[in-house]
């Protein structure tokens, strides 16, 4: 099987510690971590705060660019892919150690070098149903057999799931070399590793502690920090890890991680000058924007950065009047989505498509896709609409109980009825008999948001409106829609990638006006200005190794 090479950079992972002593004197910061780990085990990590400190604890196969989660050399330094698309195969550095900290010395103890059994041993275990991982279901249809493993009975004989974890489509092909066999072409399949697939634990050390392997002085790590000190529901101190492969490059010696669940209180703490910034927990929410943005010095420090999210509204294109293109165009013209997303949100910036476009091989931000709002177009096309025989009856706009929603939807209305004459109420329920009336008959035009799961155009474009999608609410599909995001998934040249996606989502919002795109989020934090640091497009991913102080 024909096998290319693709472009890669080079990088490092994520990280989090600190702990104070005079060598570590001005190279610690503290930040805020929200909620207390779960738990340490990467396998079984959901939430953005573990999520994080495991990002720092453990080497990733693949790492995130934390601007756009395009994927970057982690453990494997290349990755090549079989001409059809199925086969993966990831090269790996030879100098990626697992380490263990002495509580009692101080000391950071190198083990092995990190190898390909350690990949196979770590993915088998994501997958096996008695490891219970909380992602294993939602990317085992990419994997060959992987279903079949994860949806396995738990007290399955132990002889069958063994077979199950050995016909699982990964093995090592050498010591440093690792494939992966897909059941289809997916070219974000390297994104998907540095998210959720490609985090890598220490067989010996689960063998020997069992439940307990992750704890404090029993741990194996790999990656640019380790844990030397916790309190529960106070702190966690990670230190830099000497024996990182990048570690020249990590310039903070130790984070201090604060467990303040509260946004009130952490923004307290920023103010009282215990925290370095705000972040990864956001502590800065629509209530507290007025009071950061009034305050001359708050002003100077806070960011707004790209979250990984849309909100749209959607039109149920099964019924009258909106199984009408040319009705669906009127509506998303007569929009003006910049004065709704000023009146109603404090973050968030009006969206013009669907996918944000800050992730990887999503449409430039400059590409021209989208309907403006035009209220003497939007009169002309209803006009055009209605001589063809278009009726506009009575309307409802359905959303979940949500007073930002309700007062969008309300917004929006207000646009619609003066540009097109049309009458609509609102109608709102609980989110979970809204999302089954979603599943079941979807109002005329309704609300809804989807929040990506690792940060490509794939997981938008083709995984919420390819038809079939179980988040695809509208009842539209595409012949046409569909061959282009499946020769996307094919493709694995990123420009051409994202010249197909810029022409799926011309399709979904603009030629067939199948959604209205309303806002992309956006996260904001306060940072002191000695840090000098960078931005992830998706929560718990931030890139802390790369930080520095000023």
């Amino acid at each position: 099987m024909k096998i290319r090479l693709l472009l890669l950079l080079g990088v490092c992972l994520v990280l989090i510690g600190c702990r104070q002593t005079t060598s570590a004197q001005g190279t610690e910061i503290a930040l805020n971590l929200g909620a207390e780990p779960q738990t340490l085990d990467p396998l079984l990590a959901t939430d953005p705060p573990t999520i994080q400190v495991d990002q720092l604890l453990f080497a990733n196969l693949i790492q995130l660019n934390e601007s756009d989660g395009a994927p970057l050399p982690g453990i494997a330094r290349e990755w090549l892919v079989s001409s059809d698309g199925l086969l993966w195969e990831f090269r790996l550095r030879d100098d990626v150690y697992w380490v263990k900290y002495n509580a009692e010395t101080g000391d950071t103890e190198r083990l092995r070098p990190i190898n390909a059994e350690d990949v196979v041993y770590s993915v088998r275990r994501m997958f096996d149903p008695r490891t219970a991982s909380g992602y294993a279901p939602r990317f085992a249809p990419l994997i060959q057999n992987a279903s079949r493993f994860v949806n396995a009975d738990p007290r399955t004989a132990p002889a069958d799931l063994e077979r199950f974890a050995e016909e699982l489509g990964v093995r090592a092909t050498g010591e440093y070399t690792v494939q992966f066999q897909l059941i289809q072409p997916t070219s974000a399949f390297p994104t998907i590793v540095g998210a959720w697939l490609g985090r890598v634990v220490p067989r010996e050390n689960i063998d020997a502690s069992g439940v307990n392997w992750t704890d404090l002085g029993e741990m194996w790590t790999s990656g640019p920090y380790v844990l030397i000190d916790l309190e529960p529901f106070r702190f966690l101190l990670l230190e830099k890890n000497p024996h990182y492969y990048e570690a020249d490059d990590t310039e903070i010696e130790r984070l201090r991680f604060r467990l303040l669940p509260d946004v009130a209180s952490a923004l307290d703490a920023y103010l009282r000058g215990q925290l370095d910034t705000t972040d990864p927990y956001d502590s800065i929410e629509d209530a507290n924007l007025d009071r950061v943005y009034a305050d001359p010095a708050l002003s100077r420090e806070i960011t707004l950065h790209p979250g990984l999210c849309s909100l749209y509204w959607g039109f149920n294109t099964s019924k009258p009047p909106f199984d009408n293109a040319q009705v669906r165009q009127a509506f998303a013209l007569a929009l003006n989505r910049d004065d709704v997303v000023a009146q109603v949100f404090k973050l968030g910036e009006p969206a013009r498509w669907f996918t944000p476009p800050e992730v990887n091989a999503a449409p430039d931000s400059s590409a021209d896709v989208g309907i403006d709002f035009n209220a003497p177009l939007a009169k002309t096309t209803m006009d055009q609409a209605r001589a063809a025989g278009a009726r506009l009856p009575a309307l409802v706009f359905g959303t979940n109980t949500n007073t930002l929603f309700l007062d969008a939807a309300v917004a929006s209305i207000q646009n619609w009825r003066a540009t097109l004459a049309a009458s609509i109420t609102v109608e709102d329920s609980d989110f979970g008999t809204y999302m089954e009336l979603l599943r079941t008959d979807p109002p005329p035009i309704f609300r809804m948001g989807y929040c990506g799961s690792y940060p490509d155009a794939h997981n938008f474009a083709y995984d919420a409106f390819h038809s079939g999608s179980p988040y695809n609410f509208t009842k539209w599909s595409s012949p046409q829609y569909d061959q282009l995001v499946s020769e996307a998934a094919r493709e694995t040249d990123v420009l051409k990638r994202r010249l197909l996606y810029s022409r799926a989502e011309k399709l979904l919002v603009e030629e067939q006006a199948v959604i209205i795109p309303v806002l992309w989020s956006q996260r904001a934090s306060l940072n002191r200005p000695r840090l000098d640091r960078t931005f992830a497009v998706m929560e718990g991913y931030e890139r802390i190794e790369k930080w520095g102080l000023k």
